[in-house]
């Protein structure tokens, strides 16, 4: 593994194996226009051909607040990219004899009693086909909660789900299944799940601007998480960055270089470092398996088998992709929430096979949070604005007697219906079994509460109004 990290170093400090200076450019320029047009702050990228490092860049800045340059080893939040090391920590202790991916999680989880787990296998959770699905991930610890890092109430919480299809069948994306296997890999090695991942993964691949610790991630000058906030770019205030097994390691480029290249070359790993022996990729089972999608008809890339993986959080978006029979490999980080990484990674990635460069372009304003904040602020204000106007005149109406009290009895059932709509769609806002509220975007934290109370008042206001109709039309 020395070897390899110093190949790796070189590489760095000469300039062995980069693109042609044509080439180069031309993705320079490309990502550049990517990042303006989309008011990205920072982003790093590396690029591995014939399984080694052909180069790794970084532009902008790390943080708009500080202005200070991003760096190819400035840790980055990996998001969803982080599974794939999950799976890594799995392999090493099953090559160790503490785990079988054949055996059933309730093997590991006693309190995983109910009739569903009880088929759940290791294998399942690596697959996302263990039945559970996206709702289950707010059933764990999370989001700034107490306990949101405690692995060992993990196996507890989903013990009292409903897994909705049997276990092996359906592949269904859900972060609950990597979270789950953390607490494995915490209970079988009697490591916490961070100690464990330095140690026995980060360590020895050689990656040393890599961790879960998020001190340690911020002491090597950690990228801030940025997001959209009032129609401007700014570091985000967000408590939510994902959960243990699933998300939450923060990486550098220079350190995806080094991981990338040893899994494009599983035989160069040092002995203490996780095997995944040679030619690992031909026995992955589409769609997912061990922490990548798995694309085995995908055209343009040779031999047809393409790896890949996105990451996104509201203040970051990352990508890695990987063609294992040519051995090459992109990952590009960012610290922005836009989806554009693996437009960048897969456009990169088709540009070393010859393709051109697509020309860059502007993610669709419907998917940014903050433009569904700024929308719903608008229309809770004109809402807001209309029921006090209204209600303005209906109460001179009233003191002038054009409008009179009339306590009929379809009237108090159409008033309590409408109460009740306005109390359930409070109560939904603020008890549903969606993400908690510290989990949404900064803008959408003011703006949905906004929006509720504005469409409540209007409910409320309507169960008023019939209660004092107007004399013309009283019955």
């Amino acid at each position: 593994m020395s070897m390899l990290v110093a190949v790796f170093l070189g590489c760095l400090l000469l300039g062995v194996g980069k693109p042609a200076q044509a080439a180069e450019s031309q993705i320079d320029r490309y990502v550049r226009a990517e990042m303006e047009l989309n008011s990205i702050p920072g982003l790093s990228l590396v690029i591995v051909e014939g399984g080694t490092v052909s180069y790794v860049q970084a532009y902008g800045v790390r943080s708009t607040a500080s202005g200070q340059r991003m760096r190819v080893d400035t840790p980055v939040e990996l998001a969803s990219l982080s599974k794939a090391f999950t799976a890594l920590a799995i392999l090493r202790l099953e090559r160790e004899e503490l785990i079988e991916r054949d055996y059933p999680v309730t093997h590991y989880f006693s309190v995983l009693d109910g009739a569903g787990w009880a088929h759940v296998k290791i294998r399942h959770l690596l697959q996302h086909r263990s039945g559970l699905r996206r709702r289950h991930d707010f059933q764990i610890p999370c989001c700034g909660l107490p306990g949101e890092h405690d692995l060992s109430l993990v196996a507890e919480r989903l013990a009292q789900t409903d897994l909705e299809s049997p276990s092996g069948e359906a592949f269904s994306y859900a972060n609950s299944n990597y979270s789950l296997l953390a607490a494995v890999v915490e209970q079988v090695s009697g490591l916490s799940f961070p100690e464990y991942m330095r140690e026995k993964i980060f360590v020895p691949l050689g990656m040393h601007r890599t961790s879960l610790d998020e001190a340690q991630a911020r002491s090597w000058g950690r990228a801030d998480p940025h997001e959209w906030q009032w129609g401007r770019v700014l570091v985000s205030p967000s408590r939510f960055f994902g959960w243990y097994g699933a998300s939450l390691v923060k990486s550098s480029a220079a350190d995806m270089g080094v991981y990338l290249t040893s899994l494009l070359h599983p035989e160069s790993t040092d002995a203490e470092a996780p095997l995944l022996g040679p030619r690992w990729w031909e026995w992955l089972q589409e769609p997912y398996d061990l922490g990548w999608s798995v694309e085995t008809q995908a055209t343009g890339w040779e031999g047809g088998l393409v790896l890949q993986h996105t990451g996104d959080i509201w203040g970051g978006n990352t990508a890695a992709l990987l063609v294992p029979r040519s051995r090459t490999a992109v990952a590009v980080l960012a610290n922005l929430g836009v989806d554009r990484t693996n437009h960048i990674a897969r456009a990169i990635l088709l540009s070393l096979n010859g393709s051109a460069l697509p020309q860059p372009q502007r993610m669709s304003s419907a998917e940014i949070p903050d433009v569904w904040a700024r929308t719903f602020v608008a229309l809770a204000a004109i809402l807001l604005l209309s029921i006090v106007a209204y209600g303005l005149r209906v109460l001179r109406q009233v003191r002038h007697g054009v409008r009179t009290r009339q306590l009929t009895g379809w009237r108090i059932a159409r008033t309590a219906v409408l109460v009740s709509l306005a109390v359930a769609l409070i109560y939904a806002a603020s008890a549903g079994s969606g993400p908690p509220f510290v989990a949404f975007p900064s803008t959408v934290k003011v703006a949905l509460p906004l929006l509720v109370v504005s469409v409540a008042g209007l409910l409320f206001f309507a169960a008023a109004l019939g209660l004092v109709p107007n004399r013309r039309v009283v019955r």
